[in-house]
């Protein structure tokens, strides 16, 4: 029977977390999928793993590339993908068993929808459940008691301003991720998020507050990978400041000075964060930023008494 959903997997050394992963794709009820896991040169044993997989389960497809990175994976992954619709997933997150039916069901009842995501669990090495996604981000003003798929407002500058699409929980119209050209390989980081936003301008965006998969949290957070990130995100500010309001643009801008803030403040280079909490707060008066502006304070004032 031919698959209605391509579940893409990019994996890297994620060997102890596949189990978990895997499994909770074969606890999805009535959706036909594949699975193509493109394996980025792993030294762990996964490589070994999924292939084992491929034989034991006709539905999955591995391939493999030398450390070309997650993006020229999941790139590859879709050149080879049957499905009219996409699910991405990573190696080292899982879903939970009623994410992918009603996902899927949105998209057929609304063919203009071109991209859906979740609500989800962000949670540690042990293990340990630390704070959902949405209560994360309070400005994003939705009904957490109705989880059915239903769509965004004004998702260009949701999707910039709040950090609420998790790539484990998305779901996409493969021709539409085929139109826009995928994921840009010149980005040095954020390329989800860019690719999120090319689709988004291409038609309708759903969500459900449904927390339907857990994203891990790993404790070895490179400082290196957020300046990269941050860079990538003055670019995409840059490409889409054109198509939100001015009002909606100095929201963009906080976010951008509060990511900077954060940066800084792991650093503990309180003076600059403060410079950034302040500026976040002034564009967008909200508590978390004055929360920031108090801590930087504190410890500023601290680090000089």
């Amino acid at each position: 029977m031919n698959s209605q959903v391509s579940i893409i997997i990019p994996n890297y050394n994620c060997l102890q977390y596949l189990d978990t992963c895997i499994n909770s794709i074969y606890q999805q009820k009535n959706v036909n999928f594949e699975i193509i896991i493109v394996d980025d040169g792993s030294t762990d044993g996964s490589k070994e793993y999924l292939e084992q997989l491929a034989v034991d389960k006709s539905e999955v497809r591995i391939f493999s590339q030398q450390r070309k990175g997650v993006v020229a994976a999941r790139n590859l992954a879709i050149t080879q993908s049957k499905s009219e619709y996409l699910a991405f997933l990573d190696a080292d997150d899982y879903w939970s068993a009623d994410k992918l039916a009603a996902q899927f069901a949105f998209h057929k009842k609304h063919s203009d929808c071109v991209l859906s995501f979740t609500d989800y669990m962000h949670f540690n090495e042990n293990n340990e459940d630390i704070i959902g996604c949405f209560d994360y981000w309070p400005e994003f003003k939705c009904n957490k008691e109705n989880t059915d798929f239903q769509f965004l407002d004004n998702p260009i500058s949701q999707m910039i301003t709040t950090n609420i699409v998790g790539t484990s929980s998305v779901m996409v119209k493969r021709s539409t991720i085929v139109d826009v050209g995928g994921f840009d390989n010149k980005l040095s980081s954020a390329t989800d998020l860019d690719c999120w936003l090319k689709i988004a301008k291409k038609g309708y965006v759903g969500y459900s507050t449904l927390c339907a998969m857990h994203y891990l949290m790993r404790a070895n957070s490179i400082t290196s990978n957020r300046e990269n990130r941050l860079a990538a995100m003055v670019e995409i500010i840059n490409r889409n400041q054109s198509v939100v309001s001015n009002n909606e643009l100095k929201k963009i801008k906080a976010r951008l000075s509060e990511c900077y803030g954060e940066f800084y403040r792991e650093l503990g280079h309180y003076s600059k964060a403060l410079m950034y909490s302040n500026r976040a707060f002034w564009l967008f008066p909200h508590k978390r930023n004055f929360k920031h502006m108090l801590y930087d304070l504190k410890h500023l004032f601290g680090a000089h008494s």
